[in-house]
């Protein structure tokens, strides 16, 4: 099944996109600036006026490193961010350090039906299943 994206950026070396119906994805590789942190930033802000919410689905399998001055100021905008979850794929253990490091303090006082939990896969089919199991658990918080 071929992704349809809603909307396509490339932020420098750096790839996001809006797929449909509700997934952001985001591609990391080498060292990550802090102007092309800025340009996804203002992308995520653009996509979370385009749906209610969304879930990250994030490529770090190239990354090499995200200074402290791009984890604070993506962390600032995550807060802002209607996420209510975040899979990562494919990421080396230092690259999974970065984003725990990034998402934990983004997370702090989410909770419930805004939470954003962080979960690591090895593959799509892994990240989709595991979106529409939490699908249904924001969907139904959110009757409740």
């Amino acid at each position: 099944m071929a992704a349809e994206f809603l909307k396509k950026h490339d932020c420098g070396q750096q790839w996001t996109a809006l797929e449909t119906p509700d997934i952001c994805r985001l591609t990391l590789r080498g060292k990550v600036t802090l102007e092309e942190c800025r340009q996804i930033n203002e992308a995520h802000l653009e996509y979370g006026k385009d749906v209610p919410y969304f879930f990250y689905l994030i490529d770090l399998s190239d990354l090499e490193d995200l200074p402290p001055a791009v984890r604070k100021e993506a962390s600032e905008t995550v807060k802002l961010l209607p996420l209510r979850g975040t899979v990562v794929k494919n990421a080396p253990l230092r690259a999974k350090v970065l984003a725990r490091l990034l998402l934990t303090a983004a997370n702090l006082f989410r909770r419930g039906p805004e939470a954003n939990p962080l979960v690591f896969v090895e593959t799509e089919e892994e990240a989709y299943a595991w979106y529409e199991k939490r699908r249904q658990q924001v969907s139904g918080e959110a009757a409740a």
